[in-house]
């Protein structure tokens, strides 16, 4: 299959999915990208798309998404909520440009989400483009099997995201609660701030209910777009 060219206007939307705090309070928000039924990529998963996007497409994605956020940005300030973007190779290599960096830091409210199968995630990499320093970043799909703790030695992530397929296996396993808690008081002790993805049910949410865990986040809770962000406010934690 070619790559992916993104022509504007194609039917690409971007919503954003809440991560919740234990009490209820809205944290960040993660921008993802969906297609309406009218796009030439409508039969496509968003995973999909991106599998085969070229590289030109992902970084106008990012971009696209930076601008839309930038309209609002006010309202990520007055209610203190983050804004996160998922980055991978291709996209890293926009964030090394001064003026984009500079855009970045005057919005102050925007953080980076690097998958662990990324090749340039590693904190040689990051810290070898002075531009990169700037940004907070967050390592997406922890237990994915691919980097693992080796992707958090002397690195710059603080906030950590599990891998939805790692939640699901846990709880179907013998002992599974006991070492889902003994991982987040691991990373509790050592300052990370984990976010569980894969929150679809209340007993996804009860399971974790003791445990010491930063945010959720998952299909449990609607997707809004970015001119409703106002419900995620007001959303039902359960």
């Amino acid at each position: 299959m070619g790559g992916f060219f993104r022509e504007k206007n194609n039917g690409i939307n971007y919503v954003f999915q809440p991560m919740f705090a234990k009490s209820g309070q809205l944290l960040a928000v993660e921008c993802l990208s969906r297609f309406t039924f009218n796009s030439e990529y409508a039969h496509f998963s968003p995973e999909q798309f991106f599998r085969y996007a070229d590289s030109e497409t992902r970084v106008e994605i990012l971009l696209d998404q930076v601008n839309l956020i930038e309209k609002y940005k006010y309202w990520f300030h007055k209610n203190q909520v983050i804004a996160t973007l998922n980055v991978d190779d291709d996209s890293l290599r926009e964030l090394a440009n001064s003026r984009f960096a500079e855009k970045i830091n005057a919005m102050r409210c925007i953080h980076f989400e690097i998958s662990e199968n990324a090749t340039r995630l590693t904190e040689q990499y990051i810290h070898s483009v002075p531009t990169l320093d700037h940004y907070s970043f967050w390592l997406d799909d922890f237990g994915a099997g691919y980097a693992g703790f080796s992707a958090l030695y002397n690195s710059p992530f603080r906030f950590v995201k599990l891998d939805r397929f790692l939640l699901w296996e846990l709880m179907k396993k013998s002992g599974g609660e006991s070492l889902m808690h003994a991982l987040l008081h691991f990373f509790y002790l050592n300052h990370y701030k984990v976010i569980i993805e894969g929150i679809e049910t209340l007993e996804h949410k009860k399971w974790l209910d003791e445990m010491p865990y930063y945010a959720l986040q998952g299909k449990l809770w609607k997707e809004s777009r970015i001119t409703d962000l106002n419900s995620l406010l007001a959303a039902k934690y359960f």
